[in-house]
């Protein structure tokens, strides 16, 4: 309990496969934790970030767990592995409707609908990985911030697009229509943006290789440019536009519920 004047620190609770003692799943979900997601979440007035394990028996949902996925202001979930439990408890933070990162092994796809939704990539034996998945982290906490609203989320977008579809009023049925359409685009545009970001996750800025004989050098300035490290992709975040049709439909129906 915080001393009467103090301000409380955020708490964050972090969903993400643990393994057993001594696995390279456990040393991996530790590392994760230790070294990039602790650190930024500190920097930002959160408290360490709490995992399922820290409450009991690992593997073990218990209330304590459920309650800290559906109350804390902020959970990050690292989808590595493909583990069963990490799906269900993002499938409870998605229903209430609350913010939540997303993480992935960056050897591994995007499983299921959320392979649409944006997802940060980590290789944990990639320094460049790990800089580039601390940035992104940050970046992304700082949204959540904005807008607490989870409106980049599969279960909610299609309740919202279900009332729409059975709306009597035409013009809600035609904004149906149109999410519809918004969401296709989406899902190509998101696929491209993950291509884009899995090599921005990759090192870049290798020297250039050496000019052919009897051709010029490149000059300072053109060596420097391709050392440069690849532009932010978050200005391309297609899932901003839906997310804005999503903000604007959820609004809509409220008269036909």
């Amino acid at each position: 309990m915080a001393k009467p004047g103090a301000e409380e620190t955020k708490r964050c609770f972090l969903i993400a496969p643990i393994g057993e003692e001594g696995s390279d799943t456990r040393r991996r979900s530790d590392q994760m934790l230790r070294y990039i997601i602790d650190p930024i979440l500190q920097e930002l007035g959160y408290s360490a970030a709490t995992r399922p394990d820290h409450l009991g028996k690992p593997g073990l949902i218990g209330p304590a767990v459920i309650d800290r996925v559906m109350d804390d202001p902020l959970v990050i979930a690292d989808l590595s592995d493909r583990d069963p439990i990490v799906y269900y408890l993002l499938a409870i933070r998605h229903m209430a409707r609350k913010p939540i990162v997303k993480m992935i092994d960056a050897t591994q796809p995007s499983p299921f609908d959320v392979a649409q939704s944006r997802t940060i990539r980590v290789d944990t034996h990639d320094l460049d990985s790990v800089e580039h998945c601390r940035r992104e982290l940050r970046q992304q906490i700082h949204i959540a911030e904005k807008k607490p609203q989870d409106l980049d989320n599969p279960i909610t977008n299609f309740v919202d697009l279900m009332h729409l579809r059975q709306s009597a009023d035409p013009e809600k049925q035609y904004w149906a229509q149109l999410f519809e359409m918004m969401r296709e685009m989406q899902i190509s545009l998101e696929a491209a943006l993950q291509r884009f970001q899995a090599l921005d996750a990759r090192r870049y800025g290798e020297a250039p290789a050496p000019a052919a004989p009897g051709a010029e050098n490149p000059s300072y300035d053109e060596a420097d440019s391709r050392k440069r490290r690849a532009p932010e992709v978050a200005a391309l975040d297609m899932a901003r536009i839906t997310s804005m049709l999503s903000e604007v439909a959820r609004d809509l129906p409220k008269g036909s519920r």
